[in-house]
This record gives C-alpha cells, sequence and structure tokens, in this order.
C-alpha cells in the first residue's frame, strides 16, 4: 500500500468538508477544522472518518471521548480477539463449517467442490449467492439467476478459479421483507463476552436495503437504525452512508421507527449461544437474518465490526459501554 502524503491528507479533508459540513467555509476556519482533526487523529486514534461521521466537528471534548474511533476499535479487538482465530471469522466458507448449526442455508465451497457437486447444487434453485471468501462491507456478492448459466462446467471453472462460496438465497420472513423486497434486511448484534464468561448484547442494528439492491449493507447504500436491546424496538430513524436520515424507508413507505424485530428474544438466545463456540473470540458483530419460517439464520460474524452503524443512528459514543468491562478483561488476564 501507497503511503499517503501530506498534501493527499488536505485534499481529501477538503473533499469532506465540501461533502459533508460546508463548501462555504473561509481558508482560516477551514485550517482550524483541520488542525482539530490532526489533534484527533494524532492523540486519540480518530481517523478523518471517524471525525465526519460523528460530527466530531460540533462536539466538545467530553463528547468526543465517548466514541469508539478506529484507535479504540483496535484496542477491543487487542484486549477481545486471539487473532489466531480470526481465520474462523474473515474466512466465509470456515465461518459456515463452524456455525454450521447456525446457517439455515444449503452452501457450498467451491475451491472443494467437484463440477458434480456443483450440479447437485444447482438443483431446484432458481437464484443462487456467490461471495467473494475474504469479501467485506457487503462487496464482492453476486446474485445468479440459474437459468442464465449457459455453461454449467464453465461456470463451474469460474467460480472455483475465484474459490467462491455459493449460498442458497435466504427467504427472509415477512415483516423485514415489507421494507424491502430485493435485498434480506439482516440485524447486527453485537456481543462481548465479559470476564465472567457471561455474554452480553451490546448493540442491535437493523440494516435494510433499497430497491433493487441485494445488499443492506450499510457501505452498499443501505439504512441503519439502532435497536433497544432489551425490547427489540426500532428507537431511532434511519440514516444512510450520506447522513440523510429517514422516519420511513423512502420506497416503500414502511415505518422505520417503532418497528418490532421480529423474533428479538431468539435473536439474542441464538447469538449468545453462537458466542460461545470460540470463546477467545470475545468481541463479534453478528449479522442475523429471520427466515420465512421465523428461524434465526446466521449470515456471518465480524471480529472487527465496525462501530459505524452504533453510534451514527444516535450520534452517542457508546464506549463507555464497553470500557468497563475491557477492564475486567485485562485484569483477569493479567493474572
Amino acid at each position: 500500500m501507497v503511503k499517503e502524503s501530506l498534501a493527499g491528507k488536505i485534499k481529501r479533508f477538503n473533499e469532506a468538508v465540501d461533502k459533508y459540513i460546508s463548501q462555504d467555509i473561509s481558508p482560516v476556519k477551514r485550517l482550524g477544522l483541520f488542525l482539530d482533526f490532526f489533534y484527533e487523529y494524532k492523540f486519540h486514534g480518530a481517523y478523518l472518518q471517524d471525525y465526519i461521521q460523528y460530527e466530531f466537528y460540533k462536539k466538545k471534548a467530553a463528547e468526543r471521548k465517548n466514541f469508539i474511533v478506529f484507535g479504540k476499535l483496535l484496542e477491543i479487538m487487542r484486549i477481545c480477539n486471539n487473532p489466531k482465530h480470526r481465520y474462523i471469522f474473515d474466512e466465509k466458507p470456515v465461518f459456515n463449517k463452524t456455525f454450521s448449526n447456525y446457517v439455515g442455508r444449503d452452501w457450498l465451497d467451491m475451491e472443494q467442490a467437484s463440477l458434480e457437486n456443483f450440479q447437485q447444487f444447482l438443483e431446484g434453485k432458481t437464484q443462487i449467492f456467490v461471495k467473494d471468501p475474504e469479501g467485506m462491507f457487503g462487496k464482492g456478492v453476486e446474485c445468479i439467476n440459474t437459468e442464465d448459466i449457459v455453461n454449467v462446467e464453465k461456470e463451474y471453472l469460474r467460480l472455483k478459479k475465484n474459490k467462491a462460496l455459493c449460498e442458497e438465497v435466504l427467504v427472509q420472513c415477512a415483516e423485514t421483507n415489507a421494507f424491502n423486497d430485493s435485498s434480506a434486511n439482516t440485524m447486527r448484534v453485537v456481543t462481548l463476552i465479559c470476564a465472567d464468561g457471561t455474554v452480553r448484547v451490546m448493540a442491535g442494528v437493523i440494516r435494510i436495503g433499497r430497491k433493487g439492491k441485494f445488499a443492506d449493507n450499510f457501505h452498499h447504500q443501505g439504512i441503519a437504525a439502532l435497536i433497544d436491546v432489551k425490547t427489540g424496538i426500532v428507537k431511532t430513524t434511519g440514516v444512510d452512508r450520506d447522513f440523510r436520515r429517514y422516519v420511513v424507508h423512502p420506497d416503500s413507505g414502511v415505518p422505520i421507527v417503532g418497528f418490532q424485530i421480529p423474533e428479538w428474544e431468539k435473536i439474542v438466545e441464538t447469538v449468545k449461544k453462537a458466542a460461545m463456540i470460540v470463546p477467545d473470540m470475545r468481541y463479534i458483530g453478528w449479522d442475523v437474518a429471520v427466515n420465512k419460517n421465523h428461524d434465526i439464520i446466521l449470515i456471518e460474524g465480524n471480529p472487527g465490526a465496525d462501530p459505524d452503524v452504533t453510534q451514527i443512528p444516535d450520534q452517542v459514543g457508546k464506549w463507555p459501554e464497553f470500557q468497563k468491562y475491557l477492564q475486567q478483561i485485562c485484569k483477569m488476564d493479567s493474572k
């Protein structure tokens, strides 16, 4: 990776200011903002995206210190997660095998599959999802109509070369489908295994796709809103990556605020059980769906779950909620 020059950093900063703050800022005030950002970057580990998305330019130091910026996310992962086991979550075929009791859908690791395996996998399916085995942020995902596969052997060789993961298309429950029927609209549920071995749900977010999109990911033009973890009710407006806010879904008109997540208690129970399968990976953001039969389905687990979707919707930092548990884990580990 080429190291970004100072001139490059300043250019990127100015572009962000123009897009998200204002183009009508005097050079003196713009310089002040840059110095303010640089201070946060140098001493608190806040990256430019943190500074913009958490509106640090509006906040006092007391508010800023409560946010999980990139530097603090690295600290959470360092304290909580064994790097030797990160591959279980980063490599999607390994994740599906490890959490096979919770995956709830047919899947095929093309690196290991024979042509016969692939042919059998396609039987009875009108669509399949094809994923980059190490893809992130909803990228590297392809939806294929099986009737469009003219040459099965040629498609098999292409997917095998790419070491792709093929999955059955999830049919979601009617409640989440009402928001947007072109994507699986999922929940991100963040768990933390505490020093005493109990699993706490630290945050919950519903992520909703836009019309015609098959990914609901926040980084893929999706909408995110916070869930009250005690009740399973959506408690904030939805927000997208351009910080536009929505009381109702902009395409379907279905209300976001006040939406009751279906089977919330079962979701919490499922992620708590799943969290204990790899107990030295204490911090995981689970992507969860509810299928048409109201079964709880794990899509994936994220050991470096970005806290953006849990802090942008209400603009409240979540670091204090983690800090006391992290201190207890550190004390336990030092004994």
